[in-house]
């Protein structure tokens, strides 16, 4: 009896390992964003470094975490961060295509005033994912809005349609304790996702991606 119970338990491992799915193995991480990816130092709001605000270290921002998980598969993986040169119109990308990254994190959206409608916005968009996209498979991810919630739909219609994951941050932002008031850190920029809130981020991008 004690034999046909440790058998149907190493069977049940052995089933566990084959069907558990594997981190996916990327060359390249480009990650388009607004202040949340990175954002130079701003003493008018007790900013005082250039990595995603307001996350107390650079590793501790989503980008660096999710590169950090990824590396895991992917040992030598390399991380790049850009922004667009327009983000009220969204516009201006030129610089970051042709793009060689395998996997495109945008992160685009606080900064949209209104500068054009919400449907050029979403054409903007699209046309950005595929023209990131253009010369090689890729795998893009399209973060949902921190704060501005009048994208959020804008952005997942936009995602779906040129054939991008979307990652809602609705649940993420709507945590008190992911916010950085509840850190204590950076009065001036309370609202902003703090440490735990840049590690939510990061791990919603990572199951997007199968993990």
């Amino acid at each position: 009896m004690k034999i046909s119970i440790m058998a149907a338990l190493a069977a049940l491992v052995l089933a566990g390992c084959t069907t558990s799915p594997e981190m996916p193995a990327f060359r390249k991480m480009l990650v388009v964003g607004d202040a949340l990816t990175a954002c130079a130092p701003d003493a008018s709001l007790g900013w005082p470094n250039d990595w995603g605000m307001a996350a107390t270290a650079r590793e501790n921002d989503f980008a660096h975490r999710l590169h950090a998980a990824l590396r895991k598969a992917s040992p030598d993986l390399e991380l790049a961060t850009d922004s667009i040169m327009y983000q009220d119109e969204m516009t201006g990308w030129v610089h970051l295509v042709p793009c060689s990254a395998d996997l495109v994190v945008i992160q685009l959206g606080e900064n949209y005033k209104g500068g054009i409608s919400l449907d050029e916005y979403g054409e903007a968009y699209g046309q950005m994912i595929d023209e990131l996209r253009e010369g090689s498979p890729k795998t893009v991810v399209c973060l949902g809005p921190w704060e501005n919630v009048q994208l959020e739909e804008v952005i997942a219609k936009a995602a779906a349609a040129h054939g991008a994951k979307f990652v809602s941050l609705r649940a993420i932002h709507a945590a008190p304790e992911n916010r950085a008031a509840s850190e204590g850190k950076f009065p001036k920029i309370d609202g902003m996702p703090g440490d735990r809130g840049m590690e939510k981020i990061a791990e919603a991008v990572l199951k997007s991606l199968g993990q």
